[in-house]
């Protein structure tokens, strides 16, 4: 395999945000671009996982597989801030799985996951226009209620328990605050913290904006997750400005090309994370998203880009995946995955 050309990134991971985050090598003998999914009569690139997506390191989810994510998420109680702590000793003890979302300030981060909580006018994650508005690190329960006893104990931080329903079926999202402009060292320092010591922690999802790419602050961060053995995977956002610019739904032709175009983004972020020398912790997938807009399938709306193959990849991180056919199975975890763990 041809080595990477991509400059390593000036910049001290400590100085960004304080925050360690690691990159990924591409596997050997699986393509770079998405395998596009054409029309047969027209010869043209229609949306499809395939090619929204480009899924290098596990198959892309069946449509029944989407569907069961989406109802996952649907048929959760409306998420609420489970806690929120500026600092990592505030972390409650927890027996549930955990992912968590960061990017830069601004990347559009609360949107999407207000987005992904299937309540974006409700808008449980505080959006702003004023970058860096994130300023604590913030939880939310998925699937069901979950509270926490004795929030605030200096000590532990408390711990985590269902209200009702028993311990299955259920997953923790983070929010972090967001790194640039208007974030704070302490705030790196306390999430470096999270991301190298949470046992709870599964995956990390780092938002890139699709339309301007990879800032500095972003490879030095992925580096840092790569070197440091942190599972990550990259989501593109915003990536409507691509292939779904204007206010009107676009032509078949128009989509074709903005698909045609996002191919080539995806295909030169893959290049950019194939970091020299660093044994990469990053699943290989890369996931396009977009918080504002929806695209049509047979005349009706589905839901916003790329928000379902979000959905499967987190359930997929947290071992709360079904079958191809939209079956779930019998738990993925035994019994000592739901001890509660010290943070």
């Amino acid at each position: 395999m041809a080595t990477s050309t991509a400059r390593r990134p000036a910049v001290c991971v400590r100085c960004v945000y304080r925050l360690n985050f690691v990159p990924r090598k591409h596997m050997p003998g699986l393509p770079l671009s998405p395998i596009g999914s054409r029309s047969a009569s027209t010869g043209m690139l229609t949306a499809q996982p395939q090619t929204l997506h480009s899924y290098i390191s596990t198959r892309p989810p069946t449509p029944a597989q989407l569907s069961y994510a989406h109802r996952f998420f649907k048929r959760s109680p409306a998420p609420s801030v489970l806690w929120t702590t500026p600092h990592f000793r505030g972390f409650p003890a927890s027996p549930y799985p955990e992912v968590c979302f960061l990017g830069r300030s601004n990347v559009g981060k609360s949107s999407l996951l207000n987005a992904l909580f299937g309540r974006p006018r409700q808008a449980p994650a505080h959006v702003s226009r004023t970058p860096g508005r994130t300023r604590t690190m913030n939880a939310y329960a998925i699937g069901k209620e979950l509270k926490v006893k004795g929030v605030g104990d200096t000590k532990t931080g408390g711990t985590v328990y269902a209200s009702h329903g028993g311990e299955e079926g259920v997953l923790v999202v983070l929010d972090m605050p967001g790194y640039g402009a208007a974030s704070k060292e302490e705030w790196g320092t306390e999430i470096l913290k999270v991301l190298e010591n949470r046992r709870q922690l599964r995956r990390t999802f780092v938002l890139i904006d699709a339309e301007h790419g990879p800032k500095s602050q972003d490879l030095a961060i992925l580096k840092h997750l790569a070197e440091k053995g942190i599972s990550h995977q990259v989501l593109l956002s915003k990536v409507d400005k691509i292939v779904h610019p204007k206010l009107k739904e676009p032509s078949a032709k128009a989509m074709s090309q903005g698909l045609e175009e996002l191919n080539r983004v995806i295909d030169g972020l893959h290049k950019q994370l194939n970091f020299d020398g660093v044994r990469s912790a990053s699943l290989g997938d890369i996931l396009s998203c977009s918080a504002e807009k929806m695209l049509e399938e047979h005349g009706e709306k589905r839901d916003r880009i790329g928000i379902d193959a979000i959905r499967w990849a987190m359930l997929s991180a947290c071992g709360l995946e079904c079958d191809e056919n939209g079956l779930a199975g019998r738990r993925q975890h035994d019994k000592h995955d739901y001890k509660i763990l010290d943070s």
